[in-house]
């Protein structure tokens, strides 16, 4: 397992590196593939290193996520965090697209900053959560 997660950093991030930007209809810009994006791929928000697994699925799915960014047809969820117009004024925005040889559907979650550039953040599954209803 440690071979193939090795392998799959190495090509993952040499096809990342290659990108630079890739135009979103849905939002009528580009979206830019910075470090900061390939890095929440590999750790989380708290700076932590997620897990072999977690990695591995997220660096799988990122094969999706042009198709996904191209030829999604709507913004399935927009938040918004910090101050408007503030230096923490943060917009994320969740595309969703069933991609694929045997389609799934794939979220790709793209971040705004007050700079106004919009930015890949992140990729995952998109399944509907459940409530469990414990606390």
């Amino acid at each position: 397992m440690a071979k193939d997660h090795l392998k799959l950093l190495e090509t993952s991030q040499s096809k990342y590196n290659s990108i630079g930007k890739v135009f979103c209809p849905v939002l009528n810009s580009y979206v830019y593939f910075t470090a900061e994006g390939y890095r929440h791929l590999i750790y989380k928000t708290n700076r932590k290193k997620r897990n072999v697994a977690e990695q591995c699925l997220k660096l799988e799915l990122f094969g999706l996520v042009i198709p996904v960014i191209k030829y999604a047809d709507s913004i399935q969820t927009w938040r918004f965090a910090g101050e408007q117009g503030g230096v923490h004024d943060v917009q994320h925005y969740a595309l969703v697209r069933a991609v694929g040889k045997s389609p799934i559907e794939i979220r790709v979650i793209i971040k705004r900053a007050n700079d106004g550039q919009f930015n890949f953040h992140s990729v995952m599954r998109h399944t509907k959560k459940r409530r469990t209803g414990r606390r």
